[in-house]
């Protein structure tokens, strides 16, 4: 079988930087929620909480999709 372009990953599942690339920008997302939530409350820090909130999920789409393929091809 040929693949045109891109060859899979050979993945192992017992692998934990797997897990960690999956569990990690769950918990960055999910902070990120909760820091936009929670920016409307706090007052006078509440721009800094809300950009916080913005390089929560920043980092959590950066990660599994930029970060990690770099790491994975040196």
């Amino acid at each position: 079988m040929s693949y045109p372009v891109i060859e899979p990953r050979e993945t192992e599942s017992n692998n934990p930087g797997r897990a960690l690339a999956v569990v990690f920008p769950a918990i960055l997302f999910v902070l990120g929620l909760a820091l936009f939530t929670v920016a409307f409350n706090v007052g006078d820090a509440g721009p800094w909480v809300f950009a916080g909130g913005i390089l929560s999920i920043t980092l959590a789409f950066a990660i599994p999709t930029t970060i990690l393929p770099a790491l994975e091809d040196r």
